[in-house]
């Protein structure tokens, strides 16, 4: 029977080298985990290992243990490590090396930042999309027009290349209107020329766009030019802290990680502390649970709370914004309304995982602003922010704005309250002079929800203004589940002061099978009331039908309404209809758009993301997709629009094989695209089209010709060989071909020529005589 042996957990300080140094080659195994073949010192009975042992097993090398030098090189006792213990089997030449869980270096279980994937090559694109509501309308009441007629637009005409993308809105109302007090009008909305620096995660906008503000401050329209920092363009990439979950695993073990209850994550741990981080699920506020399981199924439990914020970015990270216009008036009433000039700015860092501080500025020639804020972890995983402005303009004077806030997220608590308040002085870009902020204004939130007892939310609202007075809003709700999906909601919501009233109100909706849901509700304010009834099918993705039912009643007149839509691979088209007590309308739809690439036009749904021009020349409808869905369709060129593409991204655009016939050889069935923002890019399939042909070789002596030997399509890059009795079997055939084999650096040339049949067909052709080579 083999002896095992255990060597002591303890040694003297400096041992000295005796005659008794024995050096051991063992199968090493590291608390019952292989760990390879290695050579250990043992000297007055106590082992020792060199520095990179250490480092392949993992263990924390104490720097005051004491070495010994040995032919040249130092050896550490393994001694020194906690928990150590050794068992030699000299029978087979191992040793099982136990370490207590702490010696070991921790492992992360990280999911590592996605680089962003190389653009593909952007080519000139134009699209057109509309958006058309043709509407009747009858009136019931006496004297009232019979029947009106009108016709509304909204246009998106589009640019894109490798220089940027060109954007330009428009809206169309009163196109056929038979009011003639209404006359036909089209005004511009907005109109932008966008350029993205990949470089730096930076975009450059000119033209118009909205301002970006700080905690306490107010977006407005400008025309101008704006360059920001956009973190958008790298996907995946996380700018808030994400919280770290560590544990302790005593031998090789599987770690489980459950976020707010939900499996998010399993992994394979060895022995020794771990660490998650850089995990995009643990985002929010919340409970981690991380279930360790040995090899033997013995489970440790760690349960930890975690913290994440949006408003919060991580250490040392950058987020900038920087603004040069005027400001936009009358958007969609006014073709170019512009007003003062000004120049704005917006710099946010992360001075660590809890602490993001920001500055921001507007200047204009007759206001000048400036604030400071910071949004930071609190106990409690609760957020916390805090701001200050000044400002100084030349009609309302001198003025300061302040704000405070706190808010927690949790798994079933949720608590918010902010408070800001304003002098009367106090001035923003894009506020009316005349109308100052609200003096003070304060809201507060809790909610509660629960598997077993429903939700329950309380929010209370105060605006306390300086020429008006103060409102106050207090609303109640609770959400209880009705069997399986179905959710039953009362509410209660009260104002007070300057105006008064109550409102009470019980919703109920019933999910469906096939995308259908019904719901009903009934609300009473102002001693009127108010009910509905309907019932409706949304509309899929993909393409398909949707419709919608109600009837109801409001202001003591009943109504009632209904719709039908359908969305197809072109654009969506709506139908609707209402009926009240004094007028009828009907309304009809149509939403898509145009696409111009490669000198052909194509309809399609609405484009707001990326696309592209897939090409299987020679190949009509062939189904095109991604995602494992088929989008769209080559046309009679072999030709498709593939709408749909995430920016930035690697798509995988695959074709249908099924729908490609058994001559057609591709090399591949699915190539990979990486388009920038709403542009296009272009995907060729190369097919091979042709018949196939078994084609019988000999060579001047009669004999066949060796398997092995190359054979090739001359005018063709795909390679055959031959196999046994000197036949190949050779695709893309034309009626009549020149094909070249090679053989021992030799080579000669012969024709072939294919009877007449179908592209499915493969014809036995030979012999054919193939002179000047030999076996």
């Amino acid at each position: 029977m083999a002896q095992a042996q255990t060597a002591p957990a303890s040694s003297p300080p400096a041992p000295a080298r005796g005659a008794n140094d024995r050096l051991l080659p063992l199968d090493v195994f590291i608390n019952s985990t292989k760990g390879g073949v290695w050579t250990l010192l043992e000297r007055n009975g106590v082992l020792y290992a060199p520095a990179d042992a250490f480092e392949e097993w993992r263990l924390n090398h104490q720097p005051s243990a004491q070495d010994i030098q040995f032919q040249g090189q130092p050896w550490y006792p393994l001694s020194a490590i906690p928990g150590f213990e050794a068992r030699l089997n000299f029978a087979n030449q191992s040793v099982d090396l136990v370490f207590s869980p702490s010696a070991f270096n921790a492992v992360r279980l990280t999911q590592e930042a996605t680089l962003r994937p190389p653009l593909s090559p952007t080519i000139p694109a134009a699209f057109a999309n509309y958006d058309l509501n043709y509407t009747i309308s009858r009136s019931r009441n006496p004297g009232g027009v019979a029947d009106a007629r009108d016709l509304g637009a909204l246009t998106e005409l589009g640019l894109s290349g490798q220089w940027g993308l060109l954007t330009s809105s428009y809206v169309g109302r009163n196109l056929i209107s038979q009011d003639p007090s209404l006359s036909a009008s089209w005004r511009r909305l907005e109109t932008t020329y966008t350029r993205n620096f990949l470089d730096t995660t930076s975009t450059l906008r000119l033209g118009d766009s909205t301002t970006r503000t700080g905690i306490s401050g107010r977006s407005v329209y400008f025309g101008g030019v704006q360059f920001a920092k956009n973190f958008s363009l790298q996907p995946g990439f996380i700018t808030r802290p994400i919280p770290t979950v560590t544990g302790l695993s005593a031998a090789p073990s599987t770690v489980e990680l459950y976020v707010n209850d939900a499996l998010r994550q399993t992994s394979k741990v060895p022995s020794g502390p771990f660490s998650i981080d850089n995990f995009p699920a643990l985002t929010g506020s919340g409970e981690a649970r991380v279930v360790v399981r040995d090899i033997l199924g013995r489970e440790t439990i760690i349960t930890q709370p975690f913290f994440s914020n949006a408003n919060l970015l991580e250490a040392n990270l950058n987020d900038w914004s920087f603004e040069l216009g005027a400001i936009r008036n009358n958007l969609g009433t006014d073709n170019a309304n512009y007003g003062p000039r000004f120049v704005s700015g917006l710099w946010r860092k992360g001075l660590s995982q809890s602490l993001t501080a920001e500055v921001n500025g507007e200047w204009s020639k007759t206001l000048k602003r400036g604030g400071l804020g910071a949004s930071y972890g609190l106990p409690l995983q609760m957020l916390g922010q805090t701001a200050l402005s000044v400002s100084h303009s030349d009609t309302g004077g001198s003025g300061g704005n302040w704000l405070v806030g706190v808010e927690r997220s949790g798994m079933r608590h949720g608590v918010s309250f902010s408070a800001q308040g304003a002098s009367r002085g106090y001035r923003q870009l894009g506020i009316d002079t005349q109308s100052p902020l609200p003096r003070l204004q304060t809201t507060a939130s809790y909610s509660y929800s629960s598997d077993d007892f429903g939700a329950f939310n309380l929010s209370h609202a105060s605006f306390d203004n300086y020429d008006t007075g103060r409102l106050n809003t207090l609303n109640l709700s609770y959400t209880v589940r009705l069997g399986v999906r179905s959710a039953l909601t009362l509410s209660a919501t009260r104002l007070s002061g300057t105006t008064s009233g109550t409102s009470i109100g019980a919703f109920l909706i019933v999910p469906l099978e096939n995308r259908i849901t019904v719901a009903s509700g009934v609300t009473t304010r102002s001693g009127t009331t108010e009910s509905y009834v309907n019932a409706s099918r949304a509309l899929s993705a993909e393409t398909g039908w949707g419709w919608r039912t109600a009837l109801g009643s409001r202001a003591e007149s009943a109504y009632a309404e209904g719709g039908a839509y359908y969305q197809g691979t072109k654009g969506l088209f709506s139908a609707d209809v209402s009926d009240t007590k004094s007028q009828q309308n009907v309304r009809l739809g149509l939403i898509g758009g145009l696409v111009a690439a490669e000198g052909q036009v194509f309809a399609t749904r609405r484009v707001q993301d990326s696309f592209a021009i897939v090409e299987v020349p020679g190949y009509a409808n062939v189904g095109v997709g991604f995602q494992g869905s088929t989008l769209t369709r080559t046309n009679a060129d072999g030709v498709a629009l593939l709408p749909r593409l995430l920016p930035f991204q690697r798509n995988s655009v695959r074709l249908d094989p099924t729908e490609l016939p058994i001559s057609a050889e591709l090399d591949s069935i699915e190539q990979e695209a990486v388009p920038a923002q709403r542009s296009a890019v272009k995907i060729t399939f190369p097919v091979r089209s042709g018949r196939g042909a078994l084609i019988r070789i000999v060579f001047d002596d009669g004999e066949p010709a060796p398997a092995g030997a190359e054979i090739e399509l001359v005018g063709d890059k795909k390679e055959f060989f031959v196999a046994r009795r000197g036949e190949a079997f050779v695709t893309g055939l034309q009626t009549v071909n020149r094909l070249r084999l090679k053989w021992n650096g030799a080579s000669c040339m012969f024709n072939v020529e294919l009877p007449p049949g179908n592209l499915e067909d493969i014809t036995r052709v030979g012999p054919v005589r193939c002179q000047g080579v030999k076996q």
